[in-house]
């Protein structure tokens, strides 16, 4: 079976890969059950050194990812929006296996008080619907709303929104291993509840030093108030104006 042309699109091959439509030299061998596990892995997950390594630098120079992979450097980093799927599957795994949705919903958090009663305790359940039963529509509208604040506020520097989706994609994303690190694990190993208020520090601690580094070029000063302003933006849309938007609209 063993050919010099693409069986794919019929193009001869120079070097490993078809430079018409991409495909590995290596199908044109036999099909093996090692081949479809590879694919299945790669294809889905994408988990091969792309990924490991693009985690790994997202937790200690995540500015650096970002940067790159809107310049243009793609190859060496996954996919943002695979990122996101990968994180959200890891998630939902941990979810089917513990009970951090339990977790959650046992929070004390009880809403906005400056809310009738009624519109208080149906935008609280639209939340916690958007943090468990709702998982990948929630961090999805999380993702989107990110960038917001930070676009306006920085603007200066001229990132347009698709970039700056391209930061918030990462940052979303790990912020979902970092609840499944410190909430998921503890609790299906130990029972644990990890409390939510040091989760969500440690969250917003990682978005602030990723947001100093990625909006290096404004002053200190400057770039602090920036950000704290603009992860305020976040919060408010994503935990308070969206959840009252939806009590209004579907009260429950």
């Amino acid at each position: 079976m063993k050919k010099t042309n693409c069986i794919n699109c019929g193009t001869d091959f120079e070097g490993s890969f078809c430079f018409n439509c991409g495909q590995i030299y290596s199908a044109n061998k036999r099909l093996a059950f090692s081949t479809i596990v590879r694919d299945f892995f790669d294809n889905t997950f994408n988990i091969h050194k792309g990924f490991f390594f693009t985690f790994w630098k997202l937790i200690v120079k995540p500015s650096d990812v970002a940067r790159s992979y809107i310049q243009g450097k793609r190859k060496t980093y996954t996919n943002p929006t695979r990122y996101l799927v990968i994180a959200l599957a890891a998630l939902a795994t941990m979810q089917y296996w513990t009970h951090m949705n339990e977790v959650i919903h046992s929070d004390n958090f009880e809403g906005y008080p400056f809310l009738s009663k009624e519109l208080n305790n149906s935008a609280r359940q639209w939340d916690l619907r958007l943090l468990t039963d709702w998982t990948l529509l929630g961090n999805l509208i999380e993702a989107l709303v990110f960038p917001l604040g930070f676009y306006w506020l920085f603007k200066k520097l001229k990132f347009n929104f698709s970039e700056l989706l391209v930061l918030s994609f990462y940052l979303i994303s790990n912020s979902i291993f970092i609840t499944i690190l410190f909430v998921g694990f503890p609790e299906f190993i130990t029972q644990y509840h990890t409390p939510t208020f040091f989760v969500v520090g440690i969250i917003i601690a990682y978005y602030m030093y990723a947001l100093l580094t990625f909006f290096k070029e404004v002053a200190v000063l400057k770039r602090i108030l920036f950000i704290l302003l603009g992860i305020g933006v976040f919060f408010i849309i994503r935990f308070l104006l969206i959840p009252i938007i939806l009590a209004i609209l579907f009260p429950l």
